[in-house]
């Protein structure tokens, strides 16, 4: 049985047994003992507890295990003896072959910073010219101005390196007591010289250094108090725009009245996309937007409280869930765009039966015109709010070809897109055009609606008339909303055809000029 002991190392709590306890205090002894008592030696021997520290949190795990002589062991083999750097000839590092402890880790570098070290960071990271890496910077944020948002999250998530043999991990080096006391001295010795310099400047000089001093001082008030106004205006305008997300995303169920297309169709989508994929791109939308958010206000919350953290783990959560959102939005998109990828036609062929020679064509009364959204035209594409329910409408596309026998015919066609062909033929054939026939008289219903619960799928109904040769068509004022693209021998626009008689000539439609006669409905009806 061994007893064991609760300690303090570098604010860290570690139980350890005694036979560990023993080793580890004379390590540290001489240690002491080998840099003295000094203010630089002090500093040292911090660094070094600081690291000492950080490796035994390594390896205890779940915060309980004690630590063993042999975790001290293996740790003095890592960190190496004082006097093992004594014996090396001046200008010699020690030769020592540690396992997985010259890796480099990212931090941010406060010793060559131009904002908050990060291009320096990542400069030390990649072992690059922290010039260049700001110069990638400045050009991502002059070409895309997507440069502005990586950097502050990585400002946010990448921590900064306070200690020594932080220094050293974002450099590469191996964290040892001889690179943290060179690394340290070496630091000290910047500083001494830089002591030196001052004390070297003339009374004038001195004068004005104390004058920049006060006005430095002035400064850097004014720019605290700047941090915390801009601090506390991150902070509103993050938790604004995170309520005004979440009001928008989960339960006005509309992206804030954003849209490309115009103010209306967010409270439509679900006529465009399934339920599910729906739910999934608000999800992904709410993370890759809502993330930069909190984050923006977690900012604002340091600059106003001035607090410093080195734990990583808020800032790396974050980055995980809005690359995750970035990931299911583009996901969700891709499958969203793949029920498009089938395209499927169906095909139903009329007979128009007339004793007349003259076929006269107008479009029927427009039922839906007061109930449609003006906010949404998009290629004739519309939607119309019948008794609280949405419907999508479309306006049919009429054309006129000749005839190859001596009647009238007609050829409806419809056709749409869907995730695979049997899916695309079905949204084709659950498209239902109608049109009436009197006699000589046909009138077209000005739109078709689709299915109620269907969603859009690039449905579309072409309407094809042939017209045997030397017979006429009318061609009323208000059909022109749906004729395209009709060939005639005179080049005449779709828009000025109407009001007009055509006859089909060898050529094509040739313009005919009679005089309007009223159209007469005869008693029966035929279908």
């Amino acid at each position: 049985m061994k007893k064991t002991f609760t300690i303090n190392i570098s604010g860290t709590v570690f139980h350890i047994d005694d036979d560990a306890y023993e080793r580890l205090n004379n390590y540290i002894s001489q240690i002491n003992r080998h840099f003295g008592n000094d203010a630089e030696a002090r500093e040292i021997v911090e660094d070094i507890e600081s690291r000492i520290s950080e490796l035994f949190q390594e390896r205890v795990k779940d915060g309980n295990e004690v630590i063993t002589i042999e975790y001290v062991e293996e740790i003095i083999r890592i960190m190496g003896m004082p006097e093992a750097f004594d014996d090396a000839k001046e200008g010699e590092e020690p030769q020592m072959k540690i396992p997985g402890q010259t890796h480099r880790k990212l931090y941010r570098d406060p010793d060559d910073r131009v904002l908050g070290g990060v291009c320096s960071g990542l400069g030390a990271y990649f072992n690059f010219d922290p010039v260049i890496i700001r110069l990638i910077f400045v050009a991502l944020f002059f070409g895309a101005g997507s440069s502005l948002l990586l950097y502050l999250i990585l400002w946010i998530v990448v921590p900064k390196a306070y200690t020594s043999a932080q220094r050293l991990e974002m450099r590469g080096e191996e964290v040892n007591i001889n690179n943290i006391s060179k690394n340290i001295k070496e630091e000290v010795q910047d500083v001494k010289e830089n002591y030196e310099k001052f004390r070297t400047n003339s009374r004038s000089r001195e004068r004005m250094d104390h004058a920049g001093g006060i006005l430095s001082s002035i400064f850097s008030a004014i720019l605290k108090i700047l941090a915390v106004i801009i601090g506390i205006a991150l902070v509103f305008a993050g938790i604004f725009a995170i309520i005004a997300l979440v009001t928008s995303l989960f339960i006005t169920n509309e992206f804030i009245g954003i849209t490309p297309l115009g103010n209306g169709l967010p409270h439509y989508l679900d006529l465009f996309a399934n339920g599910n994929t729906l739910f999934w791109i608000w999800i992904g939308i709410g993370l890759t937007i809502g993330i930069p958010l909190i984050m923006l206000a977690y900012l604002g919350t340091k600059l106003i409280f001035r607090f410093r953290s080195s734990n990583g783990a808020v800032g790396l959560t974050a980055l995980g869930l809005w690359v995750i959102g970035v990931i299911l939005l583009i996901f969700m998109l891709v499958r969203g765009f793949s029920d498009f990828k089938s395209v499927s036609t169906s095909t139903k062929q009329e007979q128009i039966t007339t004793k007349s020679d003259t076929l006269y064509l107008k479009l029927g009364a427009d039922e839906f015109n007061d109930y449609l959204d003006s906010n949404l035209n998009f290629d004739g594409l519309r939607i119309a709010s019948v008794n609280g329910k949405e419907f999508l409408l479309n306006q049919p596309k009429l054309d006129i070809v000749k005839s190859e026998t001596g009647d009238f015919s007609m050829v409806i066609k419809t056709k749409a897109r869907g995730h695979n062909l049997d899916k695309a033929q079905n949204n084709a054939r659950e498209i239902n055009y109608k049109f009436t026939l009197q006699d000589s008289l046909i009138t077209f219903q000005p739109w078709y609606m689709l299915p109620e619960k269907s969603v859009w799928r690039n449905q579309q109904v072409e309407i094809l008339l042939k017209v045997p040769e030397n017979k006429t068509i009318y061609l009323s004022d208000e059909i022109v909303k749906i004729i395209h693209d009709i060939k005639n021998t005179s080049d005449t626009w779709d828009g000025d055809m109407g009001g007009k008689y055509w006859t089909m000539k060898p050529a094509g439609l040739e313009l005919t000029i009679k005089k309007h006669a009223p159209i007469i409905l005869p008693k029966k009806n035929k279908k």
